[in-house]
């Protein structure tokens, strides 16, 4: 890693494949994730509505979108890379 004025930063040199990250962890709530499919403006139900959810779809609760994982994703790629690092291209 190289610190510089702007802060720790990891090079492209010292990545390799299959190197462990740190554990990502979020605290989840109901709320979280109603907020979460407002921001990316996905109003399917089965992120708002637990009966909707439950009954309708047979999953076990209410439950996160793909663009707001993703977006958790690219961030904790960027805050793990440093202030220089940029999310090239991903998929999942």
């Amino acid at each position: 890693m190289t610190t510089t004025a702007r802060g720790t930063r990891r090079l492209l040199a010292e990545v390799s494949v299959g190197e462990e990250l740190p554990p990502l962890s979020y605290d989840v709530s109901a709320t979280t994730v109603v907020l979460g499919a407002l921001a990316t403006r996905d109003w399917r139900p089965q992120h708002h509505d637990y009966h909707f959810a439950t009954e309708r779809n047979g999953v076990q609760d209410i439950f996160l979108n793909s663009p707001n994982q993703l977006a958790w994703l690219e961030r904790y790629l960027t805050d793990w890379s440093g202030p220089a690092g940029r999310v090239g291209r991903i998929s999942f």
